[in-house]
């Protein structure tokens, strides 16, 4: 036994609100000449090599300015061997969004891809502190949540 009605008939059409983003801003965003500098536990011994790692942002939209605080992993080692581990907050240089991102209502969704760090030179070691030079390239979106009105039907089994 089947159903013998086209369930995408006219007739079963109506409207239906969907909420979605809507993209207010895209940005490729590469903010050069970074510095951090950490305090190993230790006075390293030279040469060492450093790597960073992003563990999390956050962010702070102000009309059209958009502010990045990231929380960085700095990994330390020196030429002994020995390791140096420390998470440190980072807030880098505002991203100039080409609209007001106020004018629309409702909570701004900010998302992130394609985030890289690369290191420029070599790091800087000097009475114990470690300073690491970086360069920031990620694809920054500002979205809003809006409601979208559709005209569609939902099929029974589809």
């Amino acid at each position: 036994m089947g159903f013998i009605s086209d369930q995408l008939s006219p007739e079963n059409f109506q409207d239906h609100l969907l909420k979605t983003l809507k993209v207010i801003c895209k940005h490729q965003v590469q903010q050069p000449d970074n510095e951090v500098t950490v305090t190993p536990a230790a006075i390293p011994v030279e040469p060492v090599t450093v790597s960073i790692t992003p563990l999390s942002f956050t962010t702070i939209v102000d009309q059209d300015k958009v502010f990045n605080t990231w929380e960085l992993e700095v990994l330390v080692v020196d030429a002994d061997g020995t390791v140096f581990l420390t998470v440190v907050p980072y807030q880098e240089d505002a991203v100039v969004c080409p609209v007001d991102l106020t004018q629309w209502p409702g909570q701004n969704v900010v998302q992130k891809h394609d985030v890289e760090f690369r290191l420029i030179g070599d790091p800087i070691v000097d009475e114990g502190d470690v300073t690491i030079r970086f360069v920031i390239n990620y694809c920054l979106v500002v979205a809003k949540e809006v409601l979208v009105k559709v005209n569609g039907a939902i099929p029974f089994c589809g």
